[in-house]
């Protein structure tokens, strides 16, 4: 399998890992160096690191219109369990692909945690414009120029509507290639297969389908002006819902996100979360969100309190 990475990531490594050679025979030619041996400064790879196999399961990959066909991935910084902040990159790869972002440096306030959105097409779906062709990317000795994918506002702007979507989460570590902790991808009721899932509701057949409702699990403030955080004092996660003639339960491990779908657009969902430190329970918290027919909501949460 041939890892496609996204141009503007592969620069960057390439820069970092040869900037400090490069300057040390720069100066040894001008100021002349001692016979001795000398070392280099080996700077360690890092980055996020998507799995395709684990993205696309219950649908894997293929042209049918059940099947993924390429995927996006776009990155935003996150700090301290706050909201994520903007789009600052973008990728576009194709289903049997593992998406790579190299060396992505840390943000104004020392984060190098990140939220990634991922939205997937299937082959009738998915935007001409997004298309990365062979002479896109490596140029050889001439170098590289960006796919159209690799830029956040083209990704937003030339989209269109993608069959499936889900949130993943990834922390940069020194020396390793992190894996991207990500919910299933859920069908966006615009043509993709659900893999088993029920549409909405007979209720709600007539109504416009809404994108997911997401509850961010990375933590919680508590009544008591406290915090709870993902993996210190919890690691699993179960919300019960309800919203029009709607209503379910799921769970997950933090920081993966909960993900309700599908949801039908303009239907308020009351959520009820509650947070387990080895099968003990020990908050509970009430969210609401209003499903939208364009972009995922994220449910905002009154403070956790104990069960």
């Amino acid at each position: 399998m041939q890892v496609k990475l996204a141009a503007v990531n592969r620069r960057r490594a390439l820069i970092s890992s040869l900037a400090a050679p490069l300057a040390a025979v720069a100066a040894c030619v001008l100021a002349g160096c001692p016979g001795a041996a000398t070392t280099t400064t080996y700077t360690p790879i890092t980055g996020i690191l998507i799995r395709s196999s684990s993205l696309v399961a219950g649908y894997g990959c293929g042209t049918a219109a059940g099947q993924v066909y390429q995927y996006a991935a776009l990155l935003s910084y996150i700090n301290d369990g706050g909201p994520p902040g903007p789009v600052e990159y973008s990728g576009v790869f194709d289903c049997y692909s593992d998406g790579l972002f190299s060396n992505l440096p840390a943000d104004d306030a020392g984060s190098l945690s990140f939220n990634v959105t991922i939205v997937a097409w299937n082959q009738a779906s998915f935007p001409a414009a997004l298309q990365c062709d062979p002479q896109d990317s490596d140029q050889g000795e001439a170098g590289f120029t960006t796919c159209p994918g690799d830029s956040p506002d083209t990704v937003a702007t030339e989209e269109g509507i993608p069959n499936w979507i889900t949130n993943c989460t990834g922390t940069q570590q020194s020396g390793i290639s992190v894996l991207a902790v990500c919910a299933p991808l859920t069908p966006t009721g615009s043509g993709g297969s659900d893999g088993g899932s029920d549409d909405a509701s007979s209720g709600d057949a007539a109504s416009t389908a809404g994108q997911p409702v997401l509850v961010d699990t990375h933590g919680f403030v508590t009544d008591d002006g406290g915090t709870l955080v993902c993996g210190t004092d919890y690691q699993t996660v179960r919300a019960t819902y309800s919203g029009g003639s709607q209503s379910g339960s799921l769970s997950s491990q933090c920081p993966a996100p909960l993900s309700l779908a599908p949801t039908v657009a303009g239907v308020a969902y009351a959520i009820t979360v509650e947070l387990f430190q080895s099968g003990t329970d020990v908050a509970q918290a009430a969210c609401q969100a209003t499903a939208s027919a364009s972009t995922p909501s994220t449910a905002s949460c009154a403070p956790a309190t104990a069960p």
